[in-house]
């Protein structure tokens, strides 16, 4: 994070929030000496929760993911020479490792559970997990610590900073300037496929993500270590078709299904397109409610507009028994991992507290 930004990290003298760590560029010496300089008592560091990714895959070359093996290879090493009583590495992947991702051919069945076999060539290669996994799997053997990787589907969550990666801002945006230009009480029709509107799935909200991956941290049994688990904020699968309608009440809206039936289509503009529409009322807005003006652009895996809301129209709902099998059962309904979400977004000024 730049000067500029500010993490609205709960104000506590345990939270030290270490900038300017070049995981991809800089040394393991270099690295190691920013933690040290950095964090205070980086030596008692017990856990680490990795949560890093460089999606980019890189073209002709031998290894398309060598730097995501090279930015986990230099934290795992500056940690462990720092930290001597190191217990345990938890990484983040998602279900793009069940080939969530290839909407055109995903084939896995559903419930997706953990035993499913790896995903076969030549998908298997076009994500860097399997990748990252291997390298921990030889890293730690013989070694006292332990580590494991999540697998939430879509997450909703807040950032302090503009993430092309987040769903939860651009929809939240949308809302806000549909309920500014047109009105409270009036209808907003999904803006996405049919086929998304029914789709199953499994919502993450960061606070249970963050939740689950502690209770996995602090396991006692061993057989917990390089494992992957699934995680939701709930056991039940939803769909946009059961959450859109409460989503939309919370912006003063009236939340209905997709204009049209089509599958992977709308005609109906994308959050994207209908603020790029409204440009001049979307400065309005933040002008009026002192927003911070940052770009809204939607997560997209093959750079066509609305990609979440259009081809994500296949049931992809997860299996929870793994992690329930480790004694985590907390739940939380989705709406309420939205609206834990929209309050922050709130508070840290990204959305209007009203919407007349």
């Amino acid at each position: 994070m730049n000067e500029e930004e500010v993490s609205y990290w709960p104000q506590d003298d345990r939270f030290h929030l270490l900038s300017g760590i070049d995981l991809l560029h800089d040394t393991e010496e270099g690295i190691r000496e920013k933690f040290m300089k950095g964090i205070r008592d980086a030596v008692s560091i017990t856990h680490v929760f990795y949560l890093v990714a460089n999606p980019g895959r890189q073209v002709g070359v031998a290894e398309p993911y060598g730097h995501n093996i090279t930015m986990l290879r230099n934290a795992v090493a500056a940690i462990e020479s720092i930290a001597s009583n190191l217990e345990f590495i938890h990484l983040q992947y998602g279900t793009f490792i069940y080939g969530v991702c290839f909407t055109d051919d995903f084939y896995m069945p559903v419930p997706l559970s953990e035993s499913l076999p790896p995903l076969r060539p030549p998908f298997r290669d076009l994500i860097a997990y399997p990748l990252l996994s291997e390298w921990m799997e030889n890293l730690s053997k013989g070694k006292t610590w332990k580590w494991c990787e999540t697998r939430p589907d879509d997450i909703i969550g807040f950032v302090p900073r503009p993430n092309e990666y987040n769903l939860a801002y651009p929809t939240a945006m949308f809302l806000s300037l549909y309920a500014y230009v047109e009105g409270k009480g009036v209808e907003c029709p999904f803006p996405g496929s049919f086929g998304a509107w029914k789709a199953l799935c499994n919502h993450a909200g960061a606070d249970m993500i963050a939740k689950s991956a502690i209770h996995l941290s602090l396991a006692s049994d061993f057989a917990v270590s390089g494992e992957g688990f699934n995680i939701a904020s709930s056991q039940e699968p939803w769909s946009w078709e059961m959450q859109w309608p409460a989503l939309c009440s919370w912006f003063g809206l009236k939340g209905t299904p997709p204009v049209d039936h089509e599958r992977s289509t709308t005609v109906t503009p994308s959050p994207d397109a209908y603020i790029a529409s409204h440009v001049e009322d979307f400065k309005r807005m933040i002008q009026k409610h002192g927003l911070k003006d940052w770009y809204v652009v939607s997560p997209t895996m093959d750079g066509t507009d609305n990609w979440g809301l259009t081809k994500l129209n296949f049931d992809r709902h997860l299996s929870l028994e793994k992690i329930r099998a480790t004694g985590y059962l907390e739940e939380e309904s989705p709406i309420d991992s939205w609206t834990q979400v929209l309050q922050r977004m709130r508070d840290a000024k990204l959305i209007p507290r009203g919407y007349e």
